[in-house]
C-alpha cells in the first residue's frame, strides 16, 4: 500500500478508480490496484494492491439460467471474473473482444461466433470508474430465437441484463472497496489525534489485505493505548517525586536551553517558565555557574552520555542551596546528541556537612586559619613544576609574651588573643597569601610569586608592627609581640624541608637577636652580604 502524488486533481469529490489486470498469470492469479484520494485536500491517494480472486471471489452473479454466461473483462479484454469456471479463465483474453470493440458504444448487442462454432449473442455495458472494464452477458443465438422469437428483443434484453450488472458491480466495488479504506484513514487518523479514545467501526470488506490492516491497526492502538498510559503514570511518578524529594526534573536541547522543567517553583519559589532557554543560569551562584557551563560544554563536545556536577540554586528564601545536576543525552537515529534530560537533587544538608568536615580537616579550630595540613598541600601546589621559577617566602611567626599573657588573664582570654591575632595576620597579606596556624601560639605565611623579593621584608615590618599593638580582650589590655623568621626560596629549586628549616633558623635569629623583629637565615644574610 503506497501514497501517491495527484496534484493535477485534489478536488476532495475525486471518485476512486481502478487499473486493469497486473502481473497476470492466464488461469492462476492477476493483480488489481485500487486508488481512493484521502479527503484531506492534499491530492493524495490511497493505493491499495489485491490479488484479483479477493475480488471475484466476493463476486456472486446469482442464479443464471442454463448456457447463460456473464462475465467482467478489463479494459485490455482479459477474464476478470464469470459466472462459469472464473478461477480456470483468470486473465485469459476473451475472444469476442474485437468484436465487442467493434461496435463503438458503452452498451449495446452483438452476435460472435463462440471457440466451437456455436453462434452466441452478447449484451454488454462499461462499468463506471475503470479502465475499460465491461460486463458482457452471452447466450447461445439459437436458444433466444427459440424463447423469444425475435432476436432484436433478445439482444436488448442482453443489453438491459449488462447495463443492470454493470451498475451493480461499480456499486459493490465502491461500497466494498473504498468505504473500506476510507474507513481505515479514519482510523488511522483517530490514532494520531487521541491515542486513547475508541476507534471507529471497521466495515466488511473483500480485501484480505485491508482485514490485515484493520487487525494491524487494534493491535497497534491497543499497544499505543498501553504506553500512553504507562507515560503519563510515568510523568505522575516524576511530578510526585520532585515533590516529596525536593527534586527538580527538566529537558534541554542539546545546545543546553531548557524546553521543559518540573519542580522549579516547589524548589525556588520562581515560575516553571522563568527557567526555559537559558533563564535558568539567573538562578545559578556566580562562583558555580563557570564550572558548571563548563562541565556541560565538555559533556556535549566529547559526548559523554552522562554528566554531573555541583553548584549553589538560589532557593524559596532566597538562600543558597547545594544542588546535584545529573544528566543524561539522548541520541536520534543517527547516533547524533538530539537533547538532554536529568534532574536537580537538593543536597545541602549533605553538602554542608562534608564542607565542614572538610574546613575541620585542613583548618584550627580555634582562629579559622589553614592548618599544618593545608600548609603542606599549598607547599605541594606551589613546588609543582607547573610553577617551577616563582619567588617565594615562607615566614615562621612566634608570639613573644604570650604565656605570661595566658598565665595572668586565662585560657579563654588566650583563646580570644589568638583569633585576633589570625585576623591581624590576614589583614597584612595579600589576598593569594596563605596564613597558617601551626599550633600554639606559632603561625606561618607563604607569600608567592613574589616581583620583588624585599616584599617579605615589608610584609615581616608589617606583621610585627601589628602585633606588638595592644589587644583588647574581655576589657583588659593586653600587649604581646612577635619574632618572624624569613626564608626566601625558588620554587623548584628546594625541598619543602630544606625551606622549613630556613625559616626556622631565622626564627631562631629573631628571638635570640632581642624579640619583636625579624630576621633572615645565617645563610640568606651572607648571601645578601655577598
Amino acid at each position: 500500500m503506497v501514497l501517491s502524488d495527484t496534484s493535477a486533481d485534489t478536488s476532495p469529490d475525486r471518485p476512486w478508480t481502478v487499473s486493469n489486470l497486473l502481473d497476470i498469470n492466464p488461469g492462476e492469479s492477476a493483480k488489481l490496484v485500487f486508488e481512493v484520494p484521502l479527503a484531506d485536500g492534499t491530492g493524495d491517494q490511497m493505493r491499495v494492491t489485491a490479488d484479483s480472486t479477493a475480488v471475484s471471489g466476493k463476486i456472486s452473479f446469482g442464479e443464471m439460467e442454463n448456457q447463460t454466461l456473464v462475465a467482467v473483462v478489463d479494459g485490455n479484454g482479459n477474464m476478470i471474473t464469470r459466472s462459469t469456471e472464473a478461477a480456470e479463465n483468470l486473465g485469459k483474453r476473451v475472444p469476442t473482444w474485437e468484436a465487442l470493440l467493434a461496435v463503438g458504444a458503452p452498451s449495446d448487442a452483438f452476435d460472435a461466433i463462440a471457440f466451437n462454432g456455436t453462434p452466441i449473442s452478447f449484451g454488454f455495458s462499461s462499468i463506471e470508474g475503470t479502465p475499460g472494464w465491461v460486463v458482457v452477458v452471452g447466450m447461445p443465438k439459437a436458444i433466444l430465437d427459440a424463447r423469444w422469437q425475435n432476436p432484436l428483443r433478445a439482444f436488448g434484453i442482453g443489453v438491459i441484463v449488462a447495463i443492470l450488472v454493470a451498475v451493480l458491480l461499480s456499486f459493490f466495488l465502491s461500497r466494498r472497496i473504498t468505504g473500506p479504506i476510507r474507513a481505515m484513514v479514519a482510523r488511522s487518523e483517530a490514532i494520531a489525534q487521541n491515542t486513547k479514545a475508541a476507534l471507529p467501526p471497521a466495515p466488511e470488506t473483500i480485501v484480505d489485505e485491508l482485514e490485515t490492516l484493520y487487525n494491524a491497526q487494534v493491535n497497534s492502538h491497543q499497544r499505543l493505548t498501553e504506553r500512553a498510559n504507562e507515560l503519563e503514570l510515568s510523568s505522575k511518578r516524576y511530578r510526585a517525586v520532585s515533590k516529596v524529594g525536593a527534586m527538580v526534573t527538566w529537558r534541554a536541547d542539546n545546545r543546553g536551553k531548557v524546553l521543559e522543567i518540573e519542580g522549579w517553583e516547589d524548589f525556588t519559589g520562581r515560575p516553571a517558565d522563568s527557567a526555559l532557554g537559558r533563564n535558568w543560569s539567573e538562578q545559578i551562584h556566580e562562583e558555580d555557574l563557570p564550572n558548571l557551563l563548563e562541565t556541560l560544554e565538555n559533556a556535549a563536545r566529547t559526548g559523554d552520555a552522562t554528566v554531573t556536577a555541583e553548584a549553589r540554586v538560589r532557593g524559596r528564601n532566597q538562600s543558597w542551596v547545594w544542588i546535584t545536576l545529573r544528566a543524561a543525552v539522548i541520541f536520534d537515529a543517527q547516533g547524533v546528541p538530539a537533547e538532554w534530560i536529568g534532574t536537580l537533587e537538593d543536597i545541602d544538608d549533605r553538602k554542608r556537612m562534608q564542607l565542614r568536615i572538610s574546613h575541620m580537616a585542613y583548618h584550627d579550630h580555634l582562629t579559622g586559619l589553614p592548618n599544618r595540613i593545608s600548609l603542606a598541600e599549598h607547599f605541594e601546589q606551589l613546588l609543582h613544576p607547573s610553577n617551577a621559577g616563582q619567588s617565594c617566602a615562607l615566614l615562621y611567626i612566634d608570639l613573644d609574651k604570650f604565656k605570661q599573657a595566658n598565665d595572668t588573664f586565662g585560657h579563654a582570654a588566650g583563646d580570644a588573643l589568638l583569633k585576633e591575632v589570625g585576623t591581624r595576620l590576614v589583614a597584612v597579606l595579600r589576598k593569594n597569601d596563605l596564613a597558617a596556624r601551626l599550633g600554639g601560639d606559632e603561625f606561618a605565611v607563604v607569600l608567592g610569586n613574589l616581583e620583588n623579593p624585599d616584599y617579605s621584608q615589608l610584609v615581616a615590618t608589617r606583621i610585627v608592627k601589628s602585633l606588638s599593638m595592644p589587644f583588647e580582650i574581655d576589657g583588659n589590655r593586653i600587649e604581646i609581640g612577635a619574632s618572624v623568621g624569613i626564608a626566601m626560596f625558588i620554587t623548584g629549586e628546594l625541598s619543602i624541608e630544606h625551606v622549613q628549616f630556613e625559616a626556622d633558623q631565622a626564627l631562631y635569629r629573631a628571638k635570640t637577636s632581642g624579640r619583636n623583629r625579624w630576621s633572615f637565615s645565617k645563610s640568606e644574610e651572607d648571601e645578601r652580604r655577598a
